[in-house]
């Protein structure tokens, strides 16, 4: 049986594109891809994942737009939690390297459609998205003391320690400054943690606390200051 359209569909995160950048011209709404926003600098987005031979990672993703929601059979309310059961259903073999010196791992994601690898031992293109995985968050919250604190600096590098373990978190900006690092020539920055620059997300480490306010309920993430 041929698997339906919506099972394709999976969440990116995207980083908010500056208003002196936007598109002069913006697209029709029916033709604008959808987004949902996420915390600070971040949002969500919704694409099919096509295999591709191709492409580096064997994986393409075609952005989902209004127009696509009634062809998928899928509201655009519901893109989400579609999309987050569908990750994990992509990338079933997860992964995670705890460092040896400090308390802090990086989460990996290999999905069994992947044809080519990616640098840093499989990464699998999605692996930020893990921060809309209710459940994995709520195990790996348990692995560390104090608050979940994570890294995105790309769409594929996932890292995560907690606010009770400060040389972890030193890890994490560690992890942030090597993708980020421009020349590597001249930085010195570590090959592995290269990822195309149209993957890069955020500079910002990712608290993950209990919501706050008068109304406020479950969990709510924010800009980690220390």
């Amino acid at each position: 049986m041929t698997e339906p359209r919506s099972s394709l569909i999976v969440p990116l995160m995207k980083a908010r594109v500056p208003a002196e950048v936007q598109l002069e011209f913006p697209l029709p709404p029916d033709e604008e891809p959808i987004r949902d926003p996420f915390a600070a600098d971040l949002y969500i987005a919704y694409a099919l994942e096509i295999a591709d031979e191709a492409v580096p990672s064997g994986r393409r993703h075609e952005h989902v737009a209004r127009r696509h929601c009634a062809d998928l059979g899928v509201r655009p309310e519901e893109l989400r939690r579609h999309a987050v059961l569908n990750l994990r259903d992509r990338r079933p073999e997860l992964s995670l390297s705890w460092y040896p010196d400090v308390r802090a791992v990086t989460v990996s994601l290999n999905g069994t459609a992947a044809t080519a690898t990616t640098a840093a031992a499989g990464r699998g293109t999605l692996e930020s998205s893990l921060l809309l995985d209710e459940g994995f968050l709520d195990k790996l919250a348990q692995d560390v003391d104090g608050d979940l604190v994570v890294a995105v600096p790309a769409r594929d590098v996932f890292v995560a320690s907690g606010t009770g373990h400060p040389d972890g978190v030193g890890k994490l900006r560690w992890t942030v400054a090597q993708v980020w690092a421009g020349d590597r020539s001249d930085t010195g920055g570590d090959p592995a943690w290269d990822v195309p620059a149209g993957s890069l997300l955020t500079h910002n480490l990712l608290v993950r606390r209990p919501a706050t306010g008068d109304n406020a309920s479950g969990i709510a993430w924010d800009v980690f200051q220390d």
